[in-house]
């Protein structure tokens, strides 16, 4: 029987399911957002997609990982 509803791309919300899965069992959600996003990331989340994850923006994300790598900077030039 052919249907005529159209089909569903079930990718985005397969790997954000993982993803939080992820999360969860290597006991992430206690760190920070940007802690978590970066892990994601580090799976090869794309930040936009890690931030929904974690309950951010990709704006935000982008705004708090600046934030981080101009305090690294200073730490190092001390």
């Amino acid at each position: 029987m052919a249907s005529n509803a159209p089909d569903f791309d079930w990718q985005p919300f397969i790997g954000r399911s993982l993803g939080y899965l992820c999360l969860h069992l290597a006991e992430m959600r206690s760190r920070t957002v940007l802690e978590q996003a970066e892990f994601l990331m580090t799976l090869g989340l794309p930040r936009r997609e890690a931030a929904i994850v974690v309950g951010s923006t990709d704006e935000s994300l982008r705004v708090l990982a600046r934030s981080k790598a101009k305090r690294v900077a200073a730490k190092g030039a001390k």
